[in-house]
């Protein structure tokens, strides 16, 4: 109960944006009309601009669950998160209201972004302060929910497509996911309503402003913790710009571009909780520092081979072989995070590092490799930009364990 309670959010959260990603050539053609690439920007820019509103939505929502209580803040972001999703569902394409169409999208991303800003923050605090000894694998129920978010996802886009004729997807079929994810909301927020606040919460003196308190107290350990996901962020995005990036480069079908992202989120499930409780019993940094360089030295050549040779079988493989690295090194990063914050600040201190984290490496990802790839055509540049992204992480790993005390030894 307490672990279904915790990541049902974090769930709805990726599964609206695993969604949209999937289906982004068909919500540009509804929302953002216009030449293919143009198209393509606009609703990948749209996409991008909703993390633009994480930051402030962890600063306020992460606040609120240290002042408040996690599960109160848990339940203030899965009720946003339920808007956004319904604007998403419902919207009249701009055929039918013109401009109020992209805008209104606009608005839906915008408000996703605010609410699951302060989602991963209190969630994560609350398994983790409830997890003890096993905090690790507990809190890395975090990314596992976004792996069944993302294989949930995935299934039901595959199958939509799979079961409507192309003009039916292109038409509404596309819609059908978003109403599904509504669905999520109900049981949210009867599950939330079932959990206890943390003993570790309770027993913590509050402090007056947190967010406030963070940016004085902690602002390197903000800029380390968000840097210690940008490897991690960069592949989950670009798994969501898969599809994309198969049907628009690679000039394959729809049905099985939307395959691979399915195979991806099966090993990201079976990855993490054994990474995750590796941790546990020999500390957080081990995991990370052996799987994420070698994220980076597999990045660039991966996507090399599929360019050379674009078909679904070596984009399937090189794709299982990148997650299964990207979810080994990401495993404990959920239970790191919380452990490099006070508890007092712990909400808050979450929410703003992995919102700034996921803002600066992973909300342009799409956009910046459709871009690269339309100016210059090279099919290989996102191995490139993953390779860069884990580089920092690894860097910050080593300053991690260089300047805080208690990872000198793992």
């Amino acid at each position: 109960m307490l672990i279904a309670a915790a990541s049902v959010g974090n769930a709805l959260e990726f599964f609206d944006f695993t969604v949209y990603g999937y289906f982004a050539t068909q919500i540009g053609a509804a929302f953002f009309p216009g030449g293919a690439l143009t198209s393509a920007l606009l609703t990948w820019g749209t996409y991008g601009t909703a993390f633009l509103a994480r930051p402030l939505g962890a600063f306020v929502i992460g606040s609120y669950a240290d002042r408040h209580g996690r599960r109160a803040a848990m339940t203030l972001s899965i009720l946003l998160m339920t808007l956004g999703t319904a604007m998403m569902a419902f919207m009249p394409g701009a055929a039918a209201i013109g401009l109020a169409a992209p805008l209104g999208i606009l608005a839906a991303r915008l408000l996703q972004g605010f609410s699951t800003g302060g989602e991963f923050g209190g969630a994560t605090a609350f398994m983790l302060e409830h997890g003890g000894r096993r905090g690790g694998l507990i809190a890395s129920f975090q990314f596992i929910s976004q792996g069944l978010a993302s294989l949930a996802g995935s299934g039901v886009a595959y199958l939509t497509a799979r079961l409507m004729s192309a003009q039916a997807l292109h038409d509404w079929g596309f819609r059908v996911p978003f109403v599904i994810g509504l669905l999520i909301c109900p049981v949210g927020l009867y599950l939330r309503s079932q959990v206890s606040e943390t003993a570790v919460f309770q027993a913590t003196k509050r402090v007056a402003a947190p967010g406030l308190s963070l940016l004085r107290e902690h602002p390197g350990r903000v800029l380390l913790a968000a840097g210690t996901i940008a490897g991690g962020t960069a592949g989950t995005y670009l798994v969501i710009y898969l599809p994309s990036y198969a049907q628009h480069d690679l000039h394959m079908s729809a049905v099985d571009s939307l395959a691979v992202p399915v195979l991806s989120a099966v090993v990201a499930l079976l990855v993490t909780p054994i990474a995750a409780h590796w941790s546990d019993r020999w500390g957080r940094l081990g995991p990370a520092l052996v799987f994420c360089p070698l994220l980076m030295l597999a990045a660039y050549p991966a996507f090399r081979a599929v360019a050379a040779v674009p078909v679904f079988g070596m984009l399937a493989v090189t794709t299982v072989v990148l997650v299964a690295l990207r979810a080994a090194y990401s495993a404990p990063l959920p239970a790191l995070l919380g452990e490099m914050f006070p508890p007092a600040l712990r909400g808050v201190g979450m929410s703003v590092s992995y919102a700034l984290g996921v803002l600066v490496f992973g909300s342009l990802a799409p956009f910046i490799n459709t871009w690269v790839i339309g100016e210059t055509e090279d099919k290989s540049f996102p191995g490139i930009y993953l390779a860069v992204c884990s580089a920092i992480t690894v860097g910050c790993l080593f300053a991690i364990r260089r300047w805080l005390p208690r990872y000198a030894s793992t």
